[in-house]
């Protein structure tokens, strides 16, 4: 008797353990494939991360400016459109999450959008979503991350290699040099309108108006002239040899946009110690190696 009653408990066991056992196999079987199917939202193998001169007040500013922006920049890269707009703000993100780290997040999402160029491995229609988190440092220094993917209708995720993000960032120093100019443009005016004022008052009471030299005007040309000099070799590089390769993004497995001709002059956008952010003179954007570039003489 105890003996039947064992042999049936354990026929039992095993008869309950046999689905449960094949579970748990399907269950190792299958989700490290998704796993690998789907890389994770939490570590973009392209992230840019840059520190930006400017407190986080007036880069949040920017970037929620550049994310209601319609256009999606950096579409120079695409096959089928020079510039895909249609892009609209979003508060929160179906493919990202909820943004557990430091600092304030935005979503810029274009929906329906043709297989992009420059993302990996896309062959069909869906949603790009970019993603911006900006940090403050400290008082004058705030960090931008900056992250954009392609999720096709399959549900396929496409990782950008770098030309969307980076072409992103440089809007956003575009909307960060506006807005301090803007800050700037007051102070003109008043100081302008003070010396009209004044001015017009010598006039109104008779007094005499200098007038400039010739030696004046043309030391104060001169002057002119060799600040905007200055500025344009803080700001222009010039490309040092022929075929030099503009990245989509700044390493140098990235994808090649295009080669760029000895002696072609490049605007610089982004500054970093080894790779600079750059525009071309037909509007292209992307980053070069430090040593393929050289100061205008």
């Amino acid at each position: 008797m105890p003996t039947f009653g064992w042999r049936a408990a354990k026929s039992a066991a095993q008869g309950f353990a046999s689905p449960l056992a094949l579970a748990c196999w399907l269950l190792l079987i299958f989700l490290p494939l998704g796993a690998w199917a789907l890389p994770s939202a939490a570590h973009p193998p392209h992230t840019l991360e840059l520190q930006i001169d400017a407190p986080e007040a007036d880069v949040v500013q920017a970037v929620q400016a550049v994310s209601q922006d319609p256009i999606l920049y950096g579409t120079y890269s695409y096959e089928k459109e020079k510039i895909l707009v249609g892009a609209h703000p979003a508060e929160a993100s179906r493919f990202f999450g909820k943004w557990d780290g430091p600092g304030k997040v935005f979503y810029k999402v274009d929906d329906n959008v043709l297989a992009p160029r420059y993302f990996a491995e896309t062959g069909d229609i869906g949603t790009i979503t970019v993603r911006y988190v900006v940090h403050g440092v400290n008082p004058t220094q705030t960090d931008v991350r900056i992250d954009a993917v392609f999720v096709d209708a399959r549900h396929g995720v496409h990782w950008s290699e770098g030309g969307v993000e980076s072409a992103e960032y440089g809007a956003v120093q575009q909307q960060i040099r506006q807005l301090q100019s803007l800050r700037r443009q007051p102070q003109g005016n008043e100081s302008s309108s003070r010396s009209s004022s004044s001015a017009s008052g010598r006039q109104e009471y008779g007094e005499a108006t200098p007038v400039s030299t010739a030696t004046g005007a043309v030391s104060a040309e001169q002057e002119l002239e060799q600040r905007v000099s200055s500025l344009r070799h803080q700001v222009e590089r010039r490309v040092k040899a022929d075929g030099a390769q503009l990245k989509s993004a700044p390493f140098q497995s990235a994808t090649t946009v295009e080669k760029l001709p000895a002696n072609a002059e490049v605007l610089l956008l982004i500054v970093t110690p080894y790779w600079y952010g750059i525009e071309t003179d037909n509007g292209h954007h992307g980053w070069v190696h430090h040593s393929q570039l050289e100061p205008l003489p």
